[in-house]
Order: structure tokens, then sequence, then C-alpha cells
């Protein structure tokens, strides 16, 4: 069978133009090939036969928190050439069933063993081939009943931006998630955290997708979120806001001096307008009196949250206090 085959491929190479030393190379290279798989053939081999797992009979309230591996591979040994056609050749799927009655499920997690494995494999094992052993050999995954909280996102990430402009305001989409997850787990989580990203130097409003910080064991859903990172410029604004007094006994009347004071922040231009001295509430406190007969401390009771650097002129005012006439 060889030599008919060497003197096909001569006849058929005589028709091309080539070098004669190359040609001769040639076919003695095709023959060692033949050879040497007539003779690989012979021999035992190991042969990694890929499954893709299946467990049966799931209950329907189980969840996986954790991933599931989708294939497990199965290594068997036996002749080259039954070891090549059942990975290559054999046309059917290749497909590893474990029922869930045969697993060990208990405390949020499912554990399948080695001995679970050749079982299911033994039933799937072609009869020319012996089982060696499955990759990986045991699986462990975390499951929940059903058990499920919806819990905040909090930006976990870094943002920096040019001189003149800040962050105004972190936008996420949806800004909470369900979490799944085993009892043992479900009431340390509280809140989902997103990746921890740096964003340098923004001058704008960014939009991002962010993936979630999913603690081992537990399942987020959805697994990212919609980031919209608002950058401003700010500017300084500066207006008059009235004081007021508190914890003047009902018999007793304060008043203050000035009776308005310089408040000087940044805010941003989209803001601007929207700021105004009722925005503001600042007090002297009657009960600080005690400390010093002529001045009193003001303070700053009420205040817009998305203002930086706020100044307060003046700091302390002075004060008298009258005796209320019926």
């Amino acid at each position: 069978m060889v030599a008919d085959f060497a003197k096909v491929i001569l006849r058929r190479l005589r028709l091309v133009k080539i070098n004669r030393n190359f040609l001769v190379f040639l076919v003695f290279l095709a023959v060692s090939i033949v050879f040497w798989f007539m003779q690989s053939i012979k021999e035992t081999t190991e042969v990694s036969i890929n499954y893709v797992l299946k467990i049966e009979d799931v209950p329907r309230n189980i969840i996986y928190t954790s991933e599931m591996p989708s294939e497990i591979s199965v290594n068997y040994s036996g002749k080259g050439w039954d070891a090549f056609y059942y990975k290559f050749m054999k046309n059917e799927p290749h497909e590893l069933v474990v029922n869930y009655k045969d697993v060990n499920a208990k405390s949020g997690k499912i554990i399948i063993d080695a001995n679970t494995f050749r079982r299911a494999a033994m039933k799937k094992k072609p009869k020319e081939l012996t089982y060696k052993s499955t990759v990986p050999s045991k699986v462990e995954v975390y499951y929940s009943n059903g058990l499920r909280k919806r819990v905040p996102v909090v930006f976990g990430g870094k943002v920096t931006t040019t001189a003149g402009r800040y962050l105004c305001g972190t936008i996420l989409t949806p800004d909470s998630v369900d979490v799944y997850a085993p009892s043992s787990l479900f009431r340390r989580i509280n809140s989902v955290e997103t990746e921890e990203i740096a964003f340098e130097n923004l001058e704008d409003t960014t939009f991002c997708k962010l993936a979630l910080q999913v603690p081992n064991g537990m399942k987020v859903i959805p697994d990212s979120i919609d980031a919209t990172l608002c950058v401003d410029i700010f500017t300084d604004k500066t207006i008059q806001v009235p004081i007021y007094s508190e914890n003047v006994p009902n018999n007793k009347i304060m008043r203050m001096f000035p009776l308005k004071a310089t408040v000087t922040f940044l805010v941003s231009s989209t803001l601007y307008d929207e700021i105004n001295a009722e925005s503001f509430l600042l007090v002297v406190d009657y009960n600080d009196t005690k400390k010093d007969s002529k001045r009193c401390k003001l303070y700053v009771r009420q205040q817009p949250e998305n203002i930086r650097h706020l100044r307060v002129s003046p700091e302390y005012v002075e004060y008298v206090i009258e005796q209320e006439t019926e």
C-alpha cells in the first residue's frame, strides 16, 4: 500500500519542473509521515475530551451566585486510533450529566467531587478507552435559595479635574442593584461598590460604564452600571444673608450687629442662579452670651450641598439683650 502511494506521488510530480534532490526529499518525508502515523495509532496514548456539563433536576429556587463551569475535560487512555476517532471523528455531542441529588448541596454551596464526576464520565466512556481523570477534579459553586436584597451602588473610583473645574456630582444608573447570596453571606452586604478606576484631569462631563465589585459567593443583577461624572466650571458668588438667633428665652430679645453677613462661595455655572440668601441659615446662639459678654460666634446651620470653599464674614457679631415688655 505504501509502495503504491509512493508511485502515485512520483507520477504526479513528474509533471512539475522541480529540483530532483528536493523531489526525493518530499517523497521520503511523505513516507516517514505515513510510517509515523501507522506506528502511533498502535501505541497507547492519552486523549482529553471536553464535555458540556449539565446539572439535571435542579430545584427552581436555586440560583448560582458564583460561576458554574460550562465544560469538564475528561482524560482517557487507549490505542492511538481509538483516541483519535472519539475525539475528532465520532459525530455525537459530548455531554456530561450530573443529577442534582448526587451532589453535596449544603450551607449555600454545591460541591461536585471527583467520584461524582467519575461516575458520570463512566456512563459516557467509550468502551475502547480507559477512564483516567477529570479537569477540574472538583467543583465548588455558591448558590442562593432565592434570597434577594436591593442595595445601593457606591462610586468607588477617583476623579481629578483640571484647574478651575470641579466634580459637581456623580450619577449612577441604576443607583441600586439586586444581590443574590447564600444565607450565610446575605446579611453582610449593605452596598456594592463600582470598580476602583481613576479618572484624571477631566475637563467636561464624562460618561462611562463601570463593573461592580461582587464579593465571592454573591451574584449581582445587573453586574455593571452607567456612570455620569458631572464636571463643571466653578465661579465665585457673594450674597448677603440675614442673621437669626436661637435658644433665646421667651422674655428676652437678642439683637445682632450687623443684621446680615457676607457669604462667599464657589458654585457651578449651572447652579449659579439657583442659589440665593434663602439657601443659607446663619444663626447666633443665645447660650454663647454666657461665654462672652460682647460677641457671639456665627454658625452656618444650613447650606447647599453643591458649593465649595464657603466663607462667612464676619465670623463674630456683636449683640444686645433686651427684656421684652408686655
